[in-house]
């Protein structure tokens, strides 16, 4: 089984940064959500990194047009 959460060496990899706060930075920037634990640590769900970059994790966004037959009435 998997890892719920990315090791601190695949924080590393994924953002390219060692300190935590330039890591958050890096995240945010990606659109990745994470948390800070007890213990002071960085949490990032492994599953929500693979749904961000496997495409899952945005939303599509619905056509919005304009209701032209509104104008007749």
């Amino acid at each position: 089984m998997k890892d719920l959460f990315l090791t601190a060496e695949e924080l590393i990899q994924l953002t390219g940064r060692k300190q935590t706060k330039s890591q958050r930075e890096a995240l945010d920037a990606m659109g990745i959500y994470w948390k800070i634990n007890a213990a002071g640590k960085l949490l990032v769900g492994r599953k929500h990194v693979e749904e961000v970059f496997g495409g899952y994790g945005k939303r599509e966004r619905r056509r919005v047009e304009p209701n032209f037959d509104a104008l007749n009435s």
